[in-house]
């Protein structure tokens, strides 16, 4: 949409100041049976926020209409990021304290490996940490090179913080190496037992998801 290539198209200029962007923003839905009283609850919740300076705005939706312009911002991630450049992606589960410390740590660390040329943009689900990393790239095609330096700094943070390298989409084939750095030998060993139980000739699904 307009308004999300507007946003991303500001993250990613490096004419940006520092100072007009905030590090974090977030869409809160509720419901209730009382739209008054639902409506002045939230909005005495952003207001206390407000003044222990632990926001630095917010608004509420006034109609169905606000409501999908709002949704379609947050939906307007995916596509916004994809056009611009090629994008590493990374479905990630970590604790919500650490959502900005990994932000910052994976954008360090590529730094600091000389990929700096690369944008760190993170959205997802706060309520269970659910994290989608996007590390974007102005160019248009993947870098097998720095692909694997990127895949190692993402999941190298998340890791140490015991996080998941996977919270929604699976292991699938790419994650599995990492597998017996978050499981321990003997829960693979029963994940493998499991695995012959239900499957005893290998024919669903092979050798996608146990190491």
């Amino acid at each position: 949409s307009g308004i999300g290539d507007h946003l991303i198209s500001e993250l990613l200029s490096p004419e940006a100041e520092a100072a007009d962007k905030q590090p974090l923003f977030i869409l809160v839905e509720s419901q209730g049976c009382d739209q008054e009283s639902d409506s002045s609850k939230m909005d005495a919740f952003l207001t206390s926020l407000y003044e222990s300076s632990t926001i630095e705005n917010g608004f509420l939706a006034q109609d169905s209409k606000h409501i999908e312009e709002i949704w379609g911002i947050r939906e307007s991630c995916n596509p916004s990021v994809a056009r611009a450049g090629y994008v590493h992606k990374f479905d990630v589960s970590i604790g919500i304290e650490a959502y900005m410390e990994v932000a910052e740590e994976v954008s360090d660390a590529l730094e600091n490996a000389n990929l700096s040329d690369l944008t760190v943009c993170v959205w997802g689900h706060v309520a269970d940490g659910n994290a989608h990393i996007n590390i974007v790239s102005g160019q248009c095609d993947k870098d097998a090179v720095s692909a694997e330096t990127i895949e190692n700094i993402v999941y190298s943070s998340v890791m140490k913080r015991k996080g998941s390298i996977s919270a929604e989409h699976g292991i699938g084939q790419s994650k599995r190496k990492y597998m017996s750095q978050i499981k321990d030998g003997a829960v693979l060993e029963l994940m493998s037992q499991m695995k012959n139980l239900f499957d005893p000739h290998f024919i669903m699904n092979p050798g996608k998801y146990l190491p």
